[in-house]
């Protein structure tokens, strides 16, 4: 019953993803857009609903800081009830056109519906008590700690961006991560330029800018372009400005034989492959899983590729047994990593991820390295990336792969635009908020 009276209420719904993203259940893109397709909800409970679930994800640390001494008694406190108040407590500090008394209102009724008068009654109460004291500062925090709640990142992260980029960096980079993520499309340059394209976008009432970052690239500022007859008919696909930059990076001709090693979800895949219309190359795209495979495929025909893709589910590692030495002259290790250059887009990821991931996921990294090696000809271009900014996972991983391999040399990781804002040095590293892209780590090495 209690389903059924809230059936159609943001704030419920919004609870519902966050009991399930925080347990670890589930990623908030793919149950948010679930939820919208399961339940009825008008276009300003739509955005509603996401703006909770994000709002709450960016900001939790923060929320969770000015609702602590409130629950001190509340040691078994249900996982539900907490994520109310953090909803609350969300719209209280962020948003400005809901009034308070609404507010408290919604969210006593929820409390009362699910779990009574007493649980309503406490949410009631907590609510009331922060009105009434208004928000704690940070001033009485020591610096780490301080980042740590203001931007709602975990400490492990503060204390490792400092030391890598330095304080005036890691701020900018925290900075930008509450931001909201942008949409940008690949245009597809097989079916139409990106001049084009633009042209057509914007007389659909799309407002879109090219990107900085690609040649191919644009930025839809408003319009949700996956429903759009442009995305449908394949003369684009969704993929985030810095992941553009690995096609280039392997300087792939139009016969090249190439092995995309980590290939899911498959838009570094397409872009080769669009390299590739003579029909002599060809792009070979493993994966574990073989659901995943079939999503390229998919895409793979919508942007009228699929005869230069070929999908075979295996372990990376494992590619030896399926391929003679040096057959390929390039491949991509586009590495399963901790995604942490994905917070903006993924905001959870931030409270799900260890330290000890960056270590454990680099020695899978390093081994996927070493298997495909005897697979490259001499001459031939490895290029190694990942959507993570560390570099236990990045700079530390090729300098050991190097270490085992001095028939390998770094070289110059080529990209079509002069990009000022970069980090360049022997490999290319984009921080969220050089472009406000996902970060991201590119390395290329050549074979003698």
């Amino acid at each position: 019953m209690a389903n059924k009276l809230l059936n159609n209420n943001p704030r419920y719904l919004a609870t519902q993803i966050l009991n399930q993203v925080l347990n670890g259940s589930g990623y908030s893109n793919v149950l948010i857009n679930q939820y919208l397709t399961q339940h009825q909800l008008g276009s300003a409970d739509q955005r509603l609903l996401v703006q909770l679930v994000y709002g709450v994800l960016q900001h939790k640390l923060t929320l969770d800081y000015f609702l602590e001494k409130y629950l001190q008694q509340q040691k078994h406190l249900q996982t539900w009830v907490r994520n109310l108040l953090r909803i609350s407590v969300y719209q209280m500090r962020y948003l400005d056109r809901i009034p308070e008394r609404a507010i408290f209102y919604e969210a006593t009724q929820i409390a009362k519906i699910i779990g009574g008068q007493k649980v309503a009654g406490l949410i009631t109460a907590v609510l009331r008590n922060l009105q009434r004291d208004g928000w704690m500062t940070f001033d009485k925090l020591d610096k780490q700690k301080r980042l740590s709640i203001e931007y709602s990142v975990p400490q492990w992260i503060i204390k490792r961006l400092i030391k890598q980029v330095g304080l005036e960096k890691t701020t900018q980079i925290l900075t930008s991560l509450n931001q909201p993520p942008k949409t940008s499309i690949r245009v597809n340059t097989a079916k139409i330029s990106r001049s084009e394209l633009q042209q057509q976008l914007e007389h659909d009432n799309f407002q879109v800018h090219p990107s900085a970052v690609s040649p191919v690239g644009l930025v839809i500022d408003q319009g949700s372009i996956i429903h759009s007859q442009w995305f449908q008919a394949g003369y684009c696909t969704v993929q985030d400005e810095s992941s553009m930059l690995v096609a280039p990076a392997l300087q792939a001709q139009d016969n090249s034989q190439i092995l995309d090693a980590c290939a899911a979800p498959g838009g570094k895949t397409t872009h080769l492959a669009t390299y590739m219309q003579s029909g002599m190359g060809q792009v070979t795209a493993l994966d574990l899983h073989a659901n995943k495979l079939r999503l390229i495929e998919q895409n793979a025909h919508r942007l009228g590729v699929a005869e230069q893709i070929t999908t075979l589910a295996m372990d990376a590692r494992q590619v030896s047994q399926q391929f003679a030495p040096q057959t390929f002259e390039r491949i991509l290790v586009d590495a399963p990593c901790s995604g942490l250059g994905l917070l903006r887009r993924k905001p959870e990821i931030r409270y799900t991820k260890q330290e000890s991931d960056l270590f454990d996921l680099a020695a899978i990294q390093l081994a996927i390295l070493e298997a495909v090696d005897p697979l490259l000809t001499a001459g031939g271009l490895l290029v190694y990336s990942t959507c993570t900014i560390f570099e236990p996972e990045n700079q530390q991983v090729i300098a050991k792969f190097l270490q085992n391999h001095p028939e390998y040399t770094a070289v110059k990781v080529q990209t079509d635009l002069a990009l000022t804002k970069i980090h360049r040095g022997q490999f290319v590293q984009i921080y969220p908020d050089d472009y406000e892209t996902d970060g991201f780590f590119i390395a290329a090495l050549k074979k003698q």
